[in-house]
């Protein structure tokens, strides 16, 4: 973690009088170790801190390492100024940086109140965090925990899917799924598990419920293991028990977007490339009904830099990891994606997961 924060301190150009204030929840993992909750950062060349309340103090100290002090707020207001303040006077910090997008204004207002009642002179500074930026490009750690929660993914849909079948609910299914999850290794959910049928896959992000699977049915599946705080993100769409020519032409179709985009994957190129070349994969009848944005990071969260759409500015590197999902949603008729999550390598890029792409008919 050491050398995460010297980079930090390096891209800011933070000066001994400096200090930052870490407060999203995936930054503070990312620069300290710690994957508890309720917890903030005071990171500076005189010291780093890391605040939390009485649930979480002992995990700290053993997460954390010697790069930091750990301790429990004084009082318990969250974030409490006085124990900021404290740290702020032990560090002899005169001006605090903290990430825009994550401080709230009624902190913000809070802290800047105390500090004044309290005769402290600070300069509290608003800054577009290059957090976002260095945890987009992945360590070899990283690496290895993103391949192992994919691995996890796959084997859990192989398992659910000789299970699947007309007359079951999608929220049946949903339980198949987690349950197989959990079972091969995952800590928790990337996120909620999307399965959805019928015309209800026109809904890209959809609530499964107990309706039942019908013969016909397209049906979604999006979903993703969390492995010690890393996560999966994946999609397949199957069918139930015979297929239309509509559906296959599709799927037949949405399947070679898939491929071209991920092919068209490597370091130096804008986000924005890819996106291009689904589009002009996808048929003219089903381009309106495109979603306009092809993928996204993942990491320590499930969306994260870099972006991958039309009006995508970042540059991709390699060590990046993303999402591959073109998706087209036909209202009152139905839909469909198929998502995998991508390493983007040296010289072009890597798939992590593996479960078969093909159109399955599930009888």
């Amino acid at each position: 973690m050491l050398n995460r924060i010297e980079t930090l301190f390096d891209k800011w150009s933070i000066q001994d009088t400096e200090g930052i204030f870490v407060v999203n929840e995936s930054n503070v993992t990312y620069m300290s170790g710690f994957t508890g909750e309720a917890a903030y950062l005071i990171l500076s060349k005189k010291g780093n801190v890391l605040m939390t309340d009485g649930r979480y103090e002992e995990q700290g100290r053993s997460e954390c390492g010697d790069h930091f002090e750990v301790t429990k707020w004084h009082q318990q207001k969250r974030p409490d100024p006085a124990t900021i303040l404290h740290y702020l006077e032990k560090f002899s910090i005169k001006t605090l940086y903290f990430n825009e997008h994550a401080l709230t204004v009624y902190h913000f207002q809070t802290l800047k109140k105390y500090f004044e009642e309290h005769h402290f002179e600070i300069e509290m500074k608003a800054f577009k965090s290059p957090l976002s930026e260095m945890r987009s490009v992945k360590s070899k750690s990283e690496i290895a925990l993103l391949r192992k929660a994919c691995q996890i993914s796959d084997l859990a849909l192989e398992k659910t899917v000789p299970h699947i079948k007309a007359g079951m609910t999608e929220l049946e299914v949903v339980a198949l799924l987690e349950y197989n999850l959990k079972m091969e290794g995952a800590e928790n959910l990337s996120f909620d598990s999307i399965v959805l049928s019928g015309k209800k896959t026109s809904l890209p992000h959809g609530k499964p419920s107990d309706k039942i699977l019908e013969p016909g049915d397209f049906l979604q599946l999006d979903f993703g293991a969390l492995y010690k705080g890393y996560h999966a993100d994946m999609s397949r769409t199957f069918v139930i028990s015979v297929a239309s020519e509509e559906q296959i032409k599709l799927y037949e179709n949405m399947l070679e977007a898939t491929l071209k985009g991920t092919e068209s994957l490597r370091p130096n190129i804008l986000g924005s490339v890819p996106d291009q070349v689904v589009r002009e994969t996808i048929k003219a009848e089903y381009l309106e009904y495109y979603y306009p944005g092809l993928g996204h990071g993942v990491g320590l969260d499930v969306h994260e830099d870099p972006n991958l759409s039309q009006t995508s500015i970042h540059t991709l590197k390699a060590n990046q990891v993303v999402t591959v999902e073109p998706g087209v949603y036909i209202p009152n008729w139905g839909g469909m994606r198929i998502e995998d999550t991508v390493l983007i390598t040296e010289t072009g890029y890597e798939v992590l997961t593996h479960y078969p792409r093909h159109l399955q008919i599930l009888r």
